[in-house]
Order: C-alpha cells, then structure tokens, then sequence
C-alpha cells in the first residue's frame, strides 16, 4: 500500500506505449534503487509515475533518460516534468512560502490536490482538461456541419452516440460541472 507519494513524474509521447520491457525495467529499478513508495500509472504512451521521495523521481528520471538514448529515444521537455504533488503538498509547500500544488494534466483530465469537505481528507480532484473539451466541441461542431443535410433521426443518433461516450468518459466524481458545460455547448 502506498503511504506518501509527494513528486509525479510526467511523461507523455515517451514512445514506450505498452512494451513488457519498460514494466521489468521500472519493478528492477523500484527494488534496487527506491527506498521509499513509487507507483507507475501508464496508458499508452502517456504515464505518470509517483515518488514518495524527490531525489528518487530525479534520479528516475535522469536513468529513464539514458535507458531511452540507448534506443535513440528521448522524453519530449515540453510534456515531462516534476510535480510536487499529494497528501502533504499543500502543507510543505505552505511552509516553505510558495503557492498551491501545481496542477497535471493526464488522460485528459487536470489532477489537482484537495480536500473532502465532509472529513478535510486529503484527494485528489480531477477536472476535464479544457484543451480536451474544445477539442471534442469544435469536432461536434465540424461533424454537425457535415451532416446538416442528413435526416434528423440519424443526426440525433449520432449526437446521441458522442454525448454518452463523453459523459462515460468524463463524469466522474467530482467533475460533474464539466459535463453540465459540455451538455449547455452541445446544446
């Protein structure tokens, strides 16, 4: 059971997508190195793995840097980075005198810490990312143009079919105003 992961480490577009090889590495590397809690959370080639200390997600990251180079693949700057993120977060980062932990983006949705109003509890929140949202708006849009001169019941079929796959997808707790935005857009 994991008891603090406190640094994300965020890689998306690594090339790695679902290949045995990267899971046998990560468990050798979790055994050998690690000293406190590490979680891999992986779809594709996105992931996101949790350290419970920071030096072992930069010393992970530097390693999965040159295990990568060995294959002439790199981790794209732009999408990977180091979070500081999880139940003491907010605290750490309050006595040191920053801000708010920041926020990452996965799956396409925005993880942020926060707590249950009914306990204070430490979770995390996830929100859907509005890059995502857009996106799937403007190809509604796109599609609806596209099928303007279609009958009216296949069009409601078809809107009926991408509505319910957003919401499967996206309605999850704690995000229920995005739907409700997506649902008013559509509308």
């Amino acid at each position: 059971m994991v008891q603090a992961v406190s640094y994300l480490v965020g890689c998306r577009n690594t090339n790695v997508y679902l290949h045995y090889l990267f899971d046998l590495w990560v468990e050798a590397w979790r055994k050998k190195v690690a000293k406190g809690d590490v979680i891999v959370v992986r779809y594709a080639d996105d992931l996101v793995v949790g350290f419970q200390y920071r030096t072992e997600a930069e010393r992970f990251v530097r390693e999965f840097r040159e295990l990568l180079a060995k294959f002439g693949l790199e981790l794209h700057a732009d999408k990977t980075g180091l979070v500081e993120f999880g139940r003491f977060a907010a605290r750490d980062r309050k006595q040191r005198g920053e801000g708010k932990p920041e926020t990452f983006t996965f799956l396409g949705f925005t993880h942020f810490c926060g707590q249950r109003s009914k306990d204070g509890a430490f979770i995390v929140w996830r929100i859907t990312a509005k890059k995502r949202m857009v996106a799937k708006l403007k190809a509604i849009k796109a599609e609806l143009q596209r099928r303007k001169h279609h009958r009216t019941i296949e069009v409601g079929a078809w809107l009926r079919k991408a509505v319910l796959g957003y919401y499967q997808y996206h309605a999850v707790p704690g995000n229920s105003s995005q739907p409700r935005i997506f649902q008013r857009r559509v509308g």
